[in-house]
């Protein structure tokens, strides 16, 4: 998974920084000054803050904290300080000092989840807070992102994960955290974590925030987030909640009518959904494009084999293997299909193409004899089910995975028919460009297990190429 970063990280400046850690939120009973801003009497107006034995207590100890020299005194001194607070909010609930005390003693201790609470709660109760102490929450949302970044840049996603979420706990006014989060939950299959997080990043991004950050920072917001309705549909999906994931598609499609993926997606949910009459539709719509390459039109065949119309499976995955000559998975897709058209005359011309590649599959040796037998070839049909017989292994479960970047990777498995238990059979796979022509070679061994067992495997070969399909040959020994 790849997860850009690429944020512009702004300290927050300006914003009241006065009444911090060391401040506490003053002392004496009256009500504070309004700032010198618009809306500076509604920001004064709350609950407030009242000093009271634990409260001052609590300053003490907050106090001390920041002047310890050792951490293991400051956790002491701020452990006092929590204990003071939570005192005084427990004999006075709505006194917003204690709840701002009992903010800071737990972001000192880092936990955050709690001290975001209390930061809430402090500035529901007396609104000049939330000014006072965005700058504060706000830095410790950067510290938090300069620690889980280079977690994610390593790949080591789980455990940038929560750091993240304290980060979205402190402070919930950047999309930052939420993006990358949410593409981190999406991949770990955290499908209602990366929805709710996907839906934060968006409200910030459509909220009048924006409008309050420099343009460099906006632009690199709204860069950020253009991923995450995609994304959205993309989770519906992956969660099963097709109803959704096609509302999401249908949008994206309606919106961006040059989506190719997303309206294959579209047609891919439908047919899940057992929607076959709207999934034909789409890819009607589809085949009519003039954009299409060979992967569109195999996973178009794909769906319209899933529907059981062969007719149109035959014709994508014809015009798959057409654009990539030598692709394997597409002219078995392909002969499967016209088998199950009862387009048998047609089959031998394309099973011969895929078994050529695929010289140990036992199932295009029946896709194949099945067809000559029904053309009246009763020899090559013969024929066909010796050669059957005569397979020591069958190979199947064949499947390529192209990467964007260049390259593939082929997974199968080897079935031992005749072989004794351990015996090593050699693969050499060749790769292929889609005009057919060699690219390159890699040969891999498996050891076969006993019989009727299959032994799974899988091969890469790296290349800034792209592959256009690919074959082996097996040797025994």
């Amino acid at each position: 998974m790849k997860i850009r970063l690429g944020l512009v990280l702004m300290l927050a400046c300006g914003l009241g920084l006065a009444g911090c850690a060391s401040g506490g939120g003053g002392s004496g009973g009256g009500a504070a000054t309004g700032p010198s801003t618009p809306g500076g009497e509604a920001l004064a107006q709350g609950e407030r803050p009242r000093q009271t034995e634990n409260t001052r207590a609590a300053q003490r100890y907050l106090n001390a904290g920041d002047d310890a020299d050792e951490p293991g005194e400051a956790r002491v001194h701020f452990e006092q300080a929590l204990t003071s607070a939570m005192a005084a909010i427990a004999e006075d609930g709505r006194n917003p000092l204690a709840h701002r005390q009992a903010a800071l003693a737990n972001l000192a201790l880092e936990d955050y989840s709690a001290a975001g609470t209390h930061f809430d709660h402090a500035a529901e109760l007396r609104p000049i807070y939330e000014f006072e102490d965005q700058g504060i929450r706000e830095r410790a949302w950067i510290d938090l992102y300069g620690r889980a970044s280079p977690l994610v840049s390593a790949g080591d996603y789980e455990a940038a994960v929560p750091i993240f979420e304290n980060a979205n706990a402190i402070y919930s006014e950047r999309p930052e955290a939420m993006v990358t989060l949410a593409q981190i939950q999406a991949s770990l299959g955290n499908h209602d974590s990366a929805l709710e997080n996907i839906a934060s990043a968006l409200a910030i991004i459509n909220s009048d925030k924006i409008n309050e950050m420099d343009s460099t920072t906006a632009a690199s917001w709204r860069e950020q987030v253009e991923i995450m309705p995609t994304l959205r549909a993309q989770t519906f999906a992956a969660a099963g909640r097709f109803e959704e994931a096609v509302e999401a598609f249908r949008g994206l499609v309606a919106a961006d009518p040059d989506d190719l993926i997303s309206a294959r997606n579209l047609a891919g949910i439908l047919i899940q959904m057992g929607d076959e009459e709207g999934a034909f539709a789409e890819y009607e719509k589809l085949m009519a494009r003039s954009d299409l390459a060979a992967g569109d039109f195999y996973t178009i065949g794909v769906g319209y084999y899933t529907g059981s119309d062969y007719t149109r499976a035959s014709q994508a995955f014809e015009a798959a293997a057409t654009r990539n000559v030598n692709d394997r998975d597409a002219l078995e897709m392909w002969a499967r299909s016209l088998q199950l058209d009862s387009a048998y005359m047609a089959v031998p011309a394309v099973g011969d193409r895929w078994m050529e590649l695929d010289p140990f599959s036992q199932a295009g040796y029946l896709v194949m004899a099945q067809a000559v037998n029904q053309n009246g070839d009763d020899q090559r049909a013969r024929d066909l089910i010796a050669a059957i017989e005569e397979l020591v292994v069958q190979v199947g479960d064949l499947q390529i995975t192209r990467f964007a970047e260049g390259g593939a990777r082929v997974s199968g498995s080897v079935g031992n028919k005749t072989l004794d238990q351990g015996t090593t059979v050699t693969f050499t796979f060749t790769f292929y460009a889609p005009s057919g022509d060699p690219m390159g070679t890699v040969t891999q061994q498996v050891t076969v297990g006993a019989a009727d067992m299959k032994e799974v495997f899988q091969v890469e070969y790296s290349t800034a190429e792209q592959v256009g399909g690919y074959g082996y040959t097996l040797s025994v020994g």
